[in-house]
């Protein structure tokens, strides 16, 4: 009798043990996801869970956090020129790409909102180091490295403009495709001001 006890109590024990097993499982697979929806590294979702709910692949939402940066970087780096550039052509330059970039940023922006990606707010520490590096310089050096920072800048601006006109989703698709053109213009330009400047 003391044998049926002990075996019964053993068994009841080991089933009670699994259900708790299965149920941490389950809790811990739970907090994984909704983990992983919330996950943030320098203000960017760790995956693409808030990409798959608005039907944006992980390509599209990379391209908008870089096509973010990219277009931030402009901005500033603009701002600096209008201040610091002694050609009268790269002040002019400065001032389209303010006022394109700027454009761009901002439907950028709610084109995000709409898809549900977070893109950052500010640049990297290394881009920001620069643009506080550029902020000393001034003149005829200052020109040429604006004009030249362009266009590589806009070379890799075109290429990653390129992948965003070929994503599936077609706002984004319209839209990097529209903004390509844009883009294509001040390559061209910073191209002319940089023949002229040697």
């Amino acid at each position: 009798m003391k044998k049926i006890f002990l075996l019964s109590t053993a068994i009841a024990f080991t089933v009670s043990f699994q259900a708790c097993q299965i149920a941490d499982k389950k809790s811990a697979t739970t907090k994984d996801s909704v983990a992983g929806d919330t996950n943030m590294v320098n203000g960017n979702h760790v995956t693409g869970a808030e990409s798959t709910q608005s039907g944006l692949d992980e390509a599209g939402a990379t391209f908008l956090r870089k096509a973010a940066v990219g277009g931030i970087m402009e901005v500033e780096a603009a701002k600096i020129a209008a201040k610091n550039a002694s050609s009268q052509k790269v002040k002019d330059f400065a001032a389209q790409m303010l006022a394109d970039h700027t454009k761009a940023n901002t439907e950028l922006k709610a084109l995000a909102v709409e898809k549900k990606v977070i893109t950052p707010d500010a640049l990297p520490a290394e881009d920001q180091i620069h643009l506080d590096e550029m902020k000393k310089m001034t003149g005829a050096s200052f020109d040429k490295h604006y004009i030249d920072m362009m266009v590589t800048d806009h070379e890799k601006t075109i290429t990653l403009f390129k992948d965003g006109a070929q994503n599936r989703d077609a706002s984004l698709k319209s839209w990097a495709t529209k903004t390509l053109k844009v883009i294509e213009g001040h390559d061209a330009s910073a191209k002319e001001i940089a023949a002229s400047l040697k």
